[in-house]
């Protein structure tokens, strides 16, 4: 048994690639793509006065235009017709506001070096074996992934005929990230993502005969406000970052729609829709809990099946131990004490594993921290529950943000009782949070146990612990 307790104390369409077409087998039926009549205006290809503005764009640009096309770079998911189209629908079908929005889109290209990146995301979704891009396409992946939880493009579609893009924040620690990722890798890996979409939304629309866009699901599920409360990652991302995608991407961005939201960020959000522009507010979208009872939202992603296999990548984010541990997050007042007690016998294993979590007054007050120790109370062995000793396992020892994860486990050779402690006692002015997970292999067969006992004379259990530093 387990207990816890908290104590006070360009223009050409072109023909789309093979593996594009295979995507051709997840469309929905086209009764099921319907949708309103304003959205079905939305998402309509090019009309006769569609074409007329994208020819007076052009013509507004024709010498930079030009200039690409003899260089090859009039990339058609920047450049051509559908993305001109785009253009003038995210800038409500007005010429200057959309030549405008143009001119800031060459100089962003320019500036990014955006060519090369089109040229790679292209070539890596021609080359891919599977039938949707995916995370690893993307440039410094194998160091992101650590801190991102995503599927790039569910393999179902919307009812629309929409991508689906999958994120789950719960590793998202900023604080971290900007320690252990070069920040211009961080910045490259955003481009790509862009870059990518845009392409793959370019290909989708032609295929499909409408605009394709994304519908995007960020689960906040186990985030903490204190992993995204880094100013030095606000600062950053807004210097390198704030403007990329609203200067490059024209309406390739569909609904937002926000899981496991908790009350605090509802009510913050109610609080600021009405100051948000219309077409925000009617993007973004908060789904009580994980959304599986929400029938509306489950059509919207592909179905239940698909929601389901969204979800598995947040929750394979937390199989940490060799026994898939689920860890637990835990709140531990100002001057308070968090213990979580196990039952154990001769023969088990326990294993553990936390860390502690940044707080929002880190800035301020420096990093988090909370003292960690270990004890038991060992019974008699013949099962009649006396208490005989008490032993410390571990002893109290400071463990800050910058540690990590911190590790141990113990061959139990007695039975009693462990306490897992964590103390916020030297902590007068802000609380703590500890993400941790514990373990405890099955009891062994008499048999077997026999091996493990000793009287009290026995040298006792055995103690391991390790601490994996942050880099």
């Amino acid at each position: 048994q387990a207990r816890s307790s908290s104590l006070p104390s360009s223009g050409c369409l072109g023909r789309p690639s093979p593996r594009a077409l295979a995507h051709r087998r997840w469309l929905p039926p086209p009764c099921a793509r319907m949708a309103s009549s304003a959205a079905i205006a939305s998402d309509s290809l090019a009309s006769q006065e569609d074409l007329e503005l994208i020819g007076q764009l052009r013509a507004k640009f024709e010498a930079e235009l030009s200039k690409r096309a003899d260089r090859g770079t009039d990339h058609p998911c920047l450049f051509g017709d559908l993305a001109l189209l785009r253009v003038l629908r995210g800038n409500d079908n007005e010429l200057e506001k959309s030549a405008v929005w143009l001119a800031r889109c060459l100089q962003k290209v320019a500036d990014c070096d955006l060519d090369d990146m089109v040229f790679a995301m292209s070539k890596s979704l021609d080359e891919c074996s599977t039938v949707t891009p995916l995370d690893a396409m993307l440039p410094y992946h194998s160091e992101i992934k650590e801190f991102v939880g995503a599927i790039f493009t569910a393999q179902k579609l919307t009812p629309a005929g929409d991508l689906v893009n999958y994120i789950s924040f719960a590793r998202f620690d900023m604080w971290k990230l900007t320690k252990c990722v070069e920040w211009q890798h961080w910045v490259k890996y955003m481009h790509g993502a862009t870059i990518m979409r845009m392409v793959e939304c370019d290909r989708q629309s032609r295929l499909q005969g409408r605009l394709v866009r994304v519908v995007t699901i960020i689960d906040v599920a186990e985030c903490t406000l204190g992993m995204f409360n880094c100013m030095k990652f606000h600062r950053d991302h807004s210097r390198d970052l704030g403007s990329f995608q609203e200067s490059v991407a024209a309406e390739i961005f569909g609904q937002v729609v926000v899981l496991n939201a908790p009350w605090v960020l509802k009510k913050l959000v109610a609080g600021l829709m009405h100051f948000l522009p219309e077409r925000f507010r009617q993007k973004l979208k908060l789904v009580n809990g994980d959304g599986t009872d929400d029938p509306d939202f489950i059509r919207l992603v592909g179905g239940d099946a698909q929601l389901r296999q969204l979800l598995a990548v947040r929750e394979s984010i937390f199989q940490t131990g060799p026994r898939g541990m689920r860890p637990e997050l835990q709140m531990i007042p100002r001057r308070g004490v968090f213990v979580h007690s196990l039952d154990v016998l001769p023969g088990q294993q326990l294993l553990w594993e936390f860390e502690v979590l940044p707080g929002h007054g880190d800035g301020l007050l420096g990093a988090s921290d909370a003292a960690f120790s270990a004890d038991a109370l060992w019974t008699d062995m013949a099962g009649a529950k006396r208490l005989v000793e008490s032993a410390p396992l571990e002893a109290l020892r400071r463990v800050s943000v910058a540690h990590g994860k911190v590790r141990g486990s113990f061959e139990v050779a007695r039975p009693g009782v462990i306490f897992l402690r964590w103390s916020n006692a030297h902590g007068p002015l802000r609380r703590k949070t500890v993400r941790f997970a514990v373990a405890l292999s099955p009891a062994p067969l008499p048999a077997e146990a026999s091996a493990h006992r000793g009287g009290a004379g026995s040298a006792g259990p055995i103690w391991a612990c390790c601490c994996q530093e942050r880099n």
